[in-house]
């Protein structure tokens, strides 16, 4: 355990050292920012506007949206970059001078998950505050104690999710190469299957079912949900039912798959079942590279 725990600490350390890394791995939130800040808020704002009255919790209401696809992008991308150490220590064969220490493949192995975990969770509860006064510097209200723990279930989840992910997809690869073109398609990918970069209901169907199933995708819905409870409560308030329903829909607030609308506690098995299988089928994996 000692050693496994010396591992975690000395890939921290690297991860930390690689400022290019740090940034690479927060690179396409920065470009969800950029968007939003130019075009995407007033789409989403002028498209609720139609319907309802304008008030400041519109806004407010709208940065709530964003902010939980951000905290889910965030939760991938910061834990695959941190995989990629394991990349380059393949590749410089640091990892055959681990191995002339007592240690085994397997502890190794998990030194570079946890260190993802780590990774992970450091910089999604960064970005929770973050958000947090974001969102009360431009008028709205901080999360109740019972949402922000919430919120806070929800975000280690994620990051559960995003580090099995990434291993799964990091055991293909052996090459930094290789890394950086795996990182370029995530990241490119990651906005779209999110639903923040395009509205759910903006794209045809083959595109909104491919979000629904994608697992990461459930985790910015649970923090939707979460975040916006009370906003859309207030913003929509004597508006129509069908038109809450409908902005629910088309901006992926609630999935409707084959007609019937998801719960959250069918997001929850969908997340954790996923979990399940990838770390079965990276373990799978694992022992097959092994055995090569």
């Amino acid at each position: 355990m000692e050693a496994l725990m010396s591992l975690v600490q000395r890939n921290n350390k690297v991860f930390r050292r690689d400022k290019t890394q740090v940034f690479f791995s927060l690179l396409s939130v920065i470009i969800v920012i950029v968007l939003y800040a130019v075009f995407l808020q007033k789409m989403q704002v002028d498209a609720i506007e139609r319907i309802t009255e304008a008030t400041p919790e519109v806004i407010t209401m709208v940065n709530e949206w964003v902010v939980a696809g951000l905290l889910s992008m965030i939760a991938v991308s910061t834990s695959l970059g941190a995989y990629g150490i394991a990349i380059k220590d393949q590749e410089s064969k640091a990892m055959a001078d681990f191995l002339t220490a007592p240690l085994s493949r397997a502890t190794i192995q998990m030194s570079y998950v946890l260190n993802a975990l780590i990774i992970g969770s450091i910089f999604s509860f960064i970005a929770l505050i973050g958000c947090e006064i974001f969102i009360v510097a431009t008028g709205g209200k901080l999360l109740s104690l019972i949402h922000f723990v919430q919120v806070l279930g929800i975000i280690l989840l994620s990051v559960l999710l995003a580090s099995v992910l990434n291993l799964f997809l990091s055991l293909f690869v052996s090459t930094q190469n290789a890394f950086s073109t795996l990182g370029t398609i995530v990241g490119t990918l990651l906005g779209f299957l999110c639903g923040v970069y395009v509205p759910l209901g903006a794209l045809p169907s083959f595109a909104q079912n491919l979000i629904m199933y994608f697992p990461v995708s459930h985790t910015t819905l649970l923090l939707r949900n979460t975040f916006m409870e009370s906003s859309i409560t207030n913003v929509f308030e004597g508006t129509p039912v069908s038109y809450v329903n409908d902005y629910k829909i088309n901006y992926g607030i609630v999935y409707e798959l084959h007609g019937n609308t998801l719960s959250a506690s069918t997001s929850i098995l969908i997340i954790v079942g996923t979990i399940l299988i990838l770390a079965i089928a990276s373990l799978l994996l694992f022992k097959r590279k092994l055995n090569k």
